[in-house]
């Protein structure tokens, strides 16, 4: 279901909301496009798919659709095991992949922060000559 989220389609001529003065639906929305019928396979087909019936037993009145249709499945599934990837095309999607893992980028505020002596040295150097450089604006002029 899509919501309308332009703000002026709510709104009629006199500023009301519409959803407000309008009637409440008569029937409740569906989630689906297309619901599900109410149909359930049979207790029979059910017994049948888990081996306990033979499809003889299975196979009378409205019944036959649903063995059909479990029958055309199960075809269905045997063929789609049997596939496999053709070589050239298996041998396309390995040869594109790279051979390392792609290196992740990590932001420069993230990533480990370790003091050596040299950028200890290289600090302590800075602040000091910082702190002589404002001692000497504020206290020798």
């Amino acid at each position: 279901m899509l919501e309308n989220t332009n703000p002026r389609d709510h709104q009629n001529e006199l500023g009301r909301d519409k959803e407000r003065d309008a009637p409440a639906p008569s029937r409740p929305l569906a989630d689906r496009e297309v619901p599900l019928g109410e149909r359930r396979t049979p207790a029979a087909v059910q017994a049948w798919l888990d081996g306990e019936l033979s499809e003889a037993e299975v196979r009378r009145g409205d019944m036959v659709r649903d063995v059909e249709f479990w029958r055309r499945l199960n075809v269905d599934v045997e063929e789609r095991r049997q596939m496999r990837t053709p070589v050239h095309v298996y041998e396309r999607i390995m040869s594109s992949l790279p051979e390392t893992a792609p290196h992740i980028a990590v932001p420069w505020w993230r990533r480990p922060f370790a003091v050596t002596p040299g950028l200890a040295l290289l600090a302590s150097a800075g602040l000091l000559a910082l702190g002589l450089v404002v001692g000497w604006i504020f206290i020798g002029r």
